[in-house]
């Protein structure tokens, strides 16, 4: 195999929730309050987890959808099960949630300098999210990485959602067209970007701390817990 391109995730892969999810607990919190809602972030984040494993799957199960649809479920049905009425602005509650990813987002460790490895080995890099534009453009300016990459392609962009194959399709095009064995794709989810990206004949890089023994079609291909490990794999 001879790499052309390396294709990657955003969120969760990039950077981690884990910056985030302490502010998108107090948003929730502030959303609850105004309803009458009073109870602790970590509570509110539980149970919106749960929500949003119900109504997965109705989404997940599609091709394409807008994941503003998907947020504004999660977000109804966590206010219904505390029995406050699901009139809220919903649409408000998630650019709340962008506005969270905007401020707090915050890269992993290393990776503009691997990302800049990468550039220098003549490769191509390109971003394949699933994401609405309307959040991919308020996000991914304060990065600070958009000059390191050729081509990003979010889900809303391409009609399609990983692991739908269109998605990988699109982002492919943009690179040029190379055969998938010669493409590497770098995420943080087995069941969406590994499940999507293997078949197609990709090698696949799960960013990950956590050891679980995945589907076979699911697997990643190799395993890495901290960003720069990637210039390892591709050495």
């Amino acid at each position: 195999m001879a790499t052309r391109a390396v294709l990657f995730d955003l969120g969760g892969t990039l950077f981690s929730y884990a910056t985030t999810a302490p502010h998108f607990g107090a948003l929730l919190q502030r959303v609850a309050s105004q309803h009458g809602i009073s109870a602790p972030a970590e509570e509110l984040q539980a149970h919106y987890r749960e929500v949003m494993r119900e109504v997965g799957p109705t989404f997940q199960g599609q091709p394409y959808f807008l994941h503003r649809e998907l947020f504004r479920q999660g977000f109804g049905g966590l206010l219904g099960r505390y029995g406050a009425a699901v009139d809220a602005d919903l649409d408000a509650m998630y650019e709340g949630q962008i506005a969270v990813g905007v401020e707090h987002a915050r890269l992993r460790e290393g990776v503009p300098e691997t990302l800049r490895a990468l550039r220098d080995r003549g490769l191509h890099l390109g971003i394949v999210s699933n994401i609405d534009d309307d959040q991919f453009d308020a996000l991914w300016p304060g990065l600070g990485i958009s000059d390191l990459f050729d081509a990003t392609t979010t889900s809303e962009q391409a009609r399609s959602c990983k692991p739908d194959r269109g998605i990988y399709d699109t982002a492919l095009a943009k690179a040029g067209a190379p055969d998938p064995v010669d493409v590497v794709f770098v995420g943080d989810s087995p069941p969406h970007d590994m499940a999507g990206a293997n078949p197609l004949g990709m090698t696949s890089v799960l960013i990950s701390k956590r050891e679980a023994d995945w589907p076979s079609h699911q697997r990643p291909h190799h395993v890495i817990r901290a960003f720069p490990e990637l210039l390892e794999v591709l050495a």
